[in-house]
């Protein structure tokens, strides 16, 4: 029974629907976990960056509080060395010079304290500047990379903090007197351009802070606008970083005593956030968005196609048997289906026609059954009327042939299914004798089989078609050395077939072709036909695994055909 369209295209309508709604829930899923992975990730960054920033400025803030330490350690190691700048500080260069070479010589240790400046900046290329003001004197050293052998200057200036600058006591070791101070600034570009590189630091502000309260570096991300700035620096000036709203504050005692304060904009790390879950929400609208099109819009030809169908179908059982399907150009399953009704309908009409047409003959079949059975016994009788004639005319090699052919069609006309090994290769024996009468000069054959498997049954018909095959295609009778040989034999349990020829010579690209279209049962275009591939399947069938058949080329370019199978009476 046909549906009737309405309740067809409803079914459809309620099936598309069901698959939108799995397809969006499906769509959504992957696009909440992908949004929810983002931000998760991002807080993971954010918190990694902070780690990162904090490992750093503790390594940098050691390192150079270090590289101070030594150096006011080295400039406060004995009462010489503070003598000697004592004496830089109140003489000229050049009366300082004088003073420092005595020294030398009275000492043996060479001490010249622009040249030790100079060697302290080659040393450490990180330090920018660095200055030095002795307790009892008014001015202070200044050197920097550009200058390294430094000046005196009297600039009250050098008191202010400058940026990244680690100010160090000379605490004299001896009286614990505090003789001055070293304050050494340091370069902090490779750090911010460090900074720079972390996507998660766009949005953030960066503060270290020494022990006594004092900001010693400050940064700002790219994300970070000049107003923003302003405020949060005037906050950190004022200690009041913590009550600003709609920021995170995250502070870091590190080991030397200095702090780190992270202060990242709530608002901007959202706005980071959004931007990044947005193309992925963006995207999953759009596969949403294509993936329901496609499919709407591939439910709506498959209806059509199928309404189509049953539409013919319909016309088809009213009677109209001439209706088909109409062609469906895109291979689908409904392309399979359309072609399979027509076929269908092709074998029902002929089939009709043939009951019909059956029905008229009828009589007519009955008569020819009839002169089937008297025509092969007719002929039989006439071919051997003709042998004797031909004996009684003293022509015993004409009688021969009468024989031989009468023999050819005996065996034709009896439908047994089975033949011994001995019978069948008698058959072909004569099949082969009858072409060798007629051309006697060109054609020689030899056929040899072992007494132990002439008794063996084999399905009939299958030497003489390689033999036919050989005799249609291969041999080539204007040469005088066509040859044949054809030999079984059995070793243990196994039996082997030999048909071996001299004819046309086979490539191996043939040989190949052959073999592989011989044991493909899909290929068989006519079941009933007597061929290579006919032999191959009825020896399969009645034999089983045990049976192999292949077509090969000797060493003496030759046609061989060779069977091996097991028999199955043994």
């Amino acid at each position: 029974m046909i549906r009737p369209k309405k309740h067809m295209k409803s079914s459809f309508i309620w099936l598309i629907n069901l698959y939108t709604v799995i397809l969006t829930m499906t769509v959504l899923l992957v696009t909440t976990f992908f949004v929810w992975s983002s931000i998760k990730n991002y807080n993971a960054e954010l918190n990694q960056a902070e780690t990162t920033i904090t490992t750093e400025m503790s390594s940098n803030v050691s390192r150079s509080i270090q590289i101070s330490q030594q150096f006011a350690n080295q400039l406060v190691a004995n009462a010489e060395t503070l003598d000697n700048l004592n004496e830089y500080f109140t003489k000229s260069l050049s009366e300082y010079s004088d003073y420092a070479t005595d020294r030398t010589i009275s000492s043996g240790q060479y001490f010249f304290w622009p040249n030790e400046a100079r060697l302290f900046l080659m040393n450490h290329p990180q330090v920018t500047r660095f200055s030095l003001r002795l307790a009892n004197q008014k001015k202070t050293f200044v050197a920097s990379q550009k200058k390294p052998g430094g000046e005196l200057i009297v600039d009250k200036s050098e008191q202010r903090q400058a940026p990244f600058a680690i100010t160090t006591p000379l605490v004299n070791p001896y009286t614990l007197n505090t003789d001055g101070t070293l304050n050494i600034t340091f370069s902090v570009r490779d750090f911010e351009h460090q900074l720079s590189q972390i996507d998660a630091a766009v949005p953030m502000q960066l503060f270290m802070r020494t022990p006594q309260g004092k900001a010693i570096f400050y940064y700002s991300g790219k994300g970070v606008a000049n107003k923003e700035q302003q405020k949060v620096v005037r906050a950190m000036t004022n200690d009041r970083v913590d009550q600003l709203e709609g920021y995170r504050v995250q502070r870091k005692l590190l080991p030397s005593g200095y702090t780190a304060v992270m202060v990242v904009n709530q608002t901007k790390a959202k706005q980071m956030m959004f931007s990044r879950t947005l193309p992925i929400v963006i995207s999953g609208l759009i596969l949403l968005i294509g993936l329901s099109s496609g499919l709407r819009l591939i439910f709506r030809r498959y209806q059509q196609q199928l309404e189509m169908i049953v539409d013919t179908v319909s016309h088809f059982s009213a009677d109209n048997l001439s209706t088909r399907v109409a062609v469906i150009p895109e291979h689908t399953d409904l392309k399979v289906l359309a072609d399979g009704i027509n076929r269908m309908f092709e074998e029902i009409h002929e089939y009709v026609y043939t009951i019909y047409q059956l029905k008229i003959s009828n009589q007519e079949a009955n008569i020819r059954a009839l002169q089937a059975q008297i025509n092969p016994h007719f002929m039989s009788n006439t071919l051997e009327y003709i042998r004797m004639a031909a004996i009684d005319a003293n022509q015993p090699e004409l009688a021969k042939v009468v024989y031989s052919f009468a023999a050819l069609l005996k065996n034709n006309t009896d439908f047994s299914a089975k033949a011994t090994l001995k019978e069948e290769l008698s058959f072909v024996d004569k099949y082969i004798y009858l072409y060798q009468v007629r051309f006697p000069d060109r054609l020689a054959y030899q056929i040899k089989i072992d007494a132990d498997v002439s008794a063996i049954e084999v399905p009939k018909f299958m030497i003489q078609p390689i033999v036919e095959n050989y005799f249609v295609h291969g041999v080539d009778f204007t040469r005088n050395n066509n040859a044949l040989s054809i030999k079984v034999h059995q070793v243990a349990q196994q039996i082997t077939i030999e048909v071996i020829n001299n004819g046309h010579l086979l490539t191996e690209e043939q040989v190949v072709q052959i073999n592989q279209k011989m044991r493909d049962a899909n290929n068989v275009e006519k079941r009933s036909s007597i061929g290579l591939q006919n032999v191959y399947l009825r020896m399969k069938a009645y034999f089983g695994e045990s049976f192999d058949m292949a077509i090969s080329v000797t060493e003496a370019d030759c046609v061989k055909v060779t069977m091996h199978f097991t028999n199955v009476e043994g």
